[in-house]
């Protein structure tokens, strides 16, 4: 019998541009890897959480490619205080019998995990939005010492932020000096951009669709021995 080749399912949202081609950027460097989409309304949710229905018709279907996770990547649980994504994760997993994750959740244990908890965070909701997420970022021990709000309300508009807007801003938010620069927005283009910011100036820029996309791999790297973890996490680790 031949081997099963492991991979991550992804659910993002309806207007999402970004996820998909940044998977597939990475995934170039793990061709031992698929990964499988599905799609739930951007719009549509109760203000404190999620509708679960579409969440968990989308699990389910990506269930049967038998990935070794599922992952919700997108940011809005922690606009809603994070809970709300271990919420959901439990029902995925209790519903369908596979691992579940978001990128809202592993941000700050990763930044926790290398010592960054100052942080300037660039996100595209407007100002309360972003006076929201200091809150919740803070309860997860994770401080934004300055941030740029975008402003934006049509999700499918932050796709189009151009790379020199995004590079602009992330400059703009050094004069904080914060250990890291986080652009907070699956559907922002920063994954292209995080490297040249990096050396740049010379502090750590994360993408947040690289962040949960990089987490899924080395979750599934577990449980599969051709598949080194090493590799994916060394993304991070370079900063």
């Amino acid at each position: 019998m031949s081997m099963t080749v492991p991979a991550i399912g992804i659910i993002l949202p309806s207007s999402n541009r970004v996820v998909e081609r940044v998977t597939k950027s990475i995934l170039h460097d793990y061709p031992g890897v698929d990964a499988c989409f599905a799609r739930v309304p951007y719009d549509g949710h109760p203000a404190d959480g999620y509708n679960l229905v579409p969440f968990l018709q989308s699990a389910a279907m990506l269930a049967q490619a038998r990935p070794g996770i599922i992952l919700w990547n997108a940011t809005r649980g922690a606009l809603l205080g994070f809970e709300p994504d271990r919420t959901l994760c439990a029902l995925i997993e209790a519903e369908t019998g596979v691992a579940a994750t978001t990128t809202a959740l592993e941000t700050p244990a990763l930044l926790k995990s290398l010592g960054l908890t100052r942080i300037g965070l660039l996100q595209q909701g407007d100002a309360q939005e972003g006076g929201q997420l200091v809150n919740t970022f803070a309860t997860q021990g994770i401080a934004i010492v300055a941030r740029r709000d975008l402003g934006i309300r049509d999700n499918f508009e932050a796709s189009r932020v151009s790379g020199a807007e995004i590079s602009r801003l992330a400059e703009e938010l050094t004069a904080a000096q914060p250990n890291a620069i986080l652009i907070w927005s699956t559907n922002l283009g920063g994954h292209a951009l995080a490297g040249a910011l990096t050396a740049k100036l010379k502090l750590p820029v994360f993408d947040s669709a690289t962040i949960g996309t990089i987490a899924a791999l080395e979750k599934v790297a577990l449980g599969y021995q051709n598949l080194d973890s090493k590799r994916s996490s060394a993304a991070f680790k370079a900063l």
